[in-house]
């Protein structure tokens, strides 16, 4: 009796100290849990701060590439009031008038179509040409680009496919185009230009921007993808954060270094031979 009293002793020991690591695991899964829904609440927060700026950013773009057209139209609107003082109005002059409008108008509509596609987000990872992505971004930064002088060098042979979200793309490459402009504005660099080269192995597809406007401190390098950091007085401090995050989410990265005059950022995403094998391997 004495011994069946002592096993119940420590059986109920036994018990007491696995109900207490049961009960320390769950207060630890509670906490970890908490902790996710907190980062993906701030992961929330950041994208959405980051489409703000984006929004800000699109609007100014528009602006840019509508200057011209407006300004067209406004000489051909002019030029109505002149051609009816001096009787030039006829069938042949209104065709003309209205040809040349709707070529302006058309114009203007098609940019809001880019801008429109350009930022809607795409829900299913596809191939896409990393080429035409870049040629995206650059088409609708190509105002901004002129206006500050900067001369982009950027030819490519083939279709280098990669697997992932081409407007997303897109977006990565906007970010790394706005950074460097910013820098040369800041810097205040002459003779400025912008150099993309895209190469590719078996597994994934890589892309080089560098400029020559001056680098980066290197004791900032390793803090330029961390969120809210920036150099710049009016920076959010988001465009290279979300750019890393939406590399991530394409199974890909981004890194940078400095030349002997400037950055060089390279991107790299997966080809889809390479973006599938993980799938493989968890079913």
């Amino acid at each position: 009796m004495v011994e069946k009293s002592e096993s119940e002793k420590n059986y109920q020991e036994l018990l007491k100290k696995y109900e207490l690591v049961v009960n320390q695991n769950r207060y630890l899964e509670k906490r970890i849990q908490e902790e996710v829904t907190k980062n993906k609440q701030k992961d929330h927060i950041l994208i959405e701060q980051s489409r703000l700026a984006a929004m800000g950013g699109m609007v100014a773009s528009i602006g840019h590439q509508w200057r011209q057209p407006l300004n067209n139209l406004s000489l051909l609107i002019h030029d109505v009031r002149e051609a009816l003082e001096f009787g030039e109005i006829d069938n042949q002059y209104i065709d003309r008038f209205t040809r040349e409008s709707m070529l302006q108008i058309k114009h203007m509509s098609r940019t809001i179509n880019d801008f429109r596609k350009f930022y809607k987000p795409n829900k299913e990872k596809t191939l896409f040409s990393v080429g035409d992505s870049i040629e995206e971004a650059l088409s609708i930064f190509s105002m901004s680009l002129k206006n500050h002088g900067i001369q982009v060098e950027f030819e490519y042979r083939g279709q280098q496919m990669a697997y992932g979200y081409p407007n997303e793309y897109s977006q990565v490459v906007l970010n790394i185009l706005t950074n460097a402009r910013d820098a040369f504005v800041q810097k205040d660099i002459n003779n400025r230009k912008f150099r993309i080269n895209i190469g590719e192995t078996k597994e994934i597809v890589t892309a080089e921007f560098i400029d020559n406007a001056g680098g980066i401190e290197p004791t900032l390098l390793k803090k330029v993808f961390d969120p809210y950091f920036t150099t710049r007085q009016n920076g959010t401090g988001l465009g290279l954060y979300l750019t890393k995050m939406i590399l991530k989410k394409m199974n890909g990265s981004v890194s940078v270094e400095n030349t002997g005059d400037g950055a060089r950022f390279c991107v790299s995403v997966p080809k889809i031979t390479a973006a599938i094998k993980p799938e493989l391997v968890s079913v």
